[in-house]
Parts: C-alpha cells; structure tokens; sequence
C-alpha cells in the first residue's frame, strides 16, 4: 500500500491529500493496483530465496498473474477502462510485470476491447486461449471464467506436492484449502437453492476422477 501512495507521490502534497485520492480511485482499480505490487514483490522475494523454491513458487505466481491480467481486461469491457486512451493509460498499468503473458501478451491486451480480440490476443498462449473458449462456449449458468482458472490453478497446486525440499508447498496447501471453501459453499448454496442436480459441480482435489475434474 505504501508503494501505491509511493506511486502517486506527485499529488501528495500533505497527508491530508491521502483521503482525497483514496476516494477518487474506483476501489477495483485500487484492489487491482494493489494486488499487481503485491504479486511482483512475491515473485521477486521467490527468485531471491532460489532453489527449488524459486522453480515451483515462480511458476505458480506467474499463472496467477496472467489470471490477473486476463481478468482485469475482461472485467474492463462496458467500462471507462475500456476506452482507447484509458487503456494505455490506466488498464495497462494494472498489469503485473511478471508471468507468462509479460512483456508481450500483456502489450498485445491492451488494444482488446472485446471478446474476440482477446480470443485473439491469447492465440499464442494454448493453456490460456482454451481456457477463455470453455467459458465462452459455456452456457450463462453453468461456470465463471474464474472456475476455469481455478480448474487450472488447481492441478498446479497439486503438482506442488510432486516436489520436495522447498516452502511452494506451504502456498498450495493453502491455496487448496481456499479451493475446498468454495467447494463447501457451493454445495451449500445448491442446498438452500434447491439446486441438488448442481450440487456436483465443484472442483474436486486430488480426485482421481479425471471426467470430473475436466468439466
């Protein structure tokens, strides 16, 4: 957070102008801000501590950057983000600086403006581009881009556990149990919903069951 005021030190001139920014930022664009900083000093506290560390920790943060990315020019369409001079000027600088998208997939999302040029801009990224076609092709009801992700997300999480000697596979444990929440509320919304014919449709961990887990 003292990074993101660092960063807008050119309108601070006293203490009291933190407010003041505070409120002239949409809070999204402050979360998204926010979580870009975060994302790049984890990844750079990761290369410093190397290792087996730095091989599983890297590779799960990169993914969750391009999520990030992916997301925030998704959720921009309809939006002031999505305007040709706010996409240059505000939407990019919302992309983290890491990840497998960064330098040139994160340049290449900047001129999207709907869902077909993002299909397009993610051409070259297959994991990526699949992911956004399912959803796509899904019907309104039946998952979120962010199920997609967390799919995805997941079988990485457990490929941490592959691994021996370093500190990802504290991250992925935790990661896993946020995953296991959701799972719990889901069903407990297909419950009170009446929904029971849904109530199966979580993303199963360390499920054997492969149909399942591709849904």
């Amino acid at each position: 957070f003292q990074q993101y005021l660092d960063q807008s030190s050119s309108r601070v001139a006293a203490a009291s102008e933190v407010r003041n920014i505070l409120e002239e930022v949409h809070i999204e664009v402050l979360k998204n801000s926010l979580m870009k900083l975060y994302l790049e000093d984890f990844y750079g506290l990761c290369e410093k501590l190397g290792g087996e560390t730095q091989e599983v920790m890297c590779g799960l943060l990169r993914a969750r950057a391009d999520r990030y990315a992916i997301n925030i020019t998704l959720n921009s369409f309809g939006t002031p983000l999505n305007d040709p001079a706010m996409r240059e000027s505000h939407r990019k600088t919302l992309y983290p600086s890491v990840g497998e998208l960064y330098p040139e997939g994160t340049e290449l999302l900047v001129s999207v403006d709907e869902d077909a040029k993002l299909v397009q801009a993610l051409s070259s990224y297959p994991v990526y581009r699949n992911i956004f076609e399912r959803f796509l092709n899904a019907s309104a009801d039946e998952f979120s881009i962010d199920d997609e992700f967390y799919k995805y997300e997941v079988k990485l999480f457990e490929l941490a556990f592959e691994s021996q000697m370093h500190f990802g596979v504290f991250y992925a444990f935790v990661k896993l149990k946020e995953q296991e929440i959701r799972n719990l509320v889901w069903i407990a919304e297909c419950i009170l919903q009446r929904r029971k014919d849904q109530i199966g449709n979580f993303i199963p961990i360390f499920s054997s069951d492969t149909s399942r887990k591709n849904h």
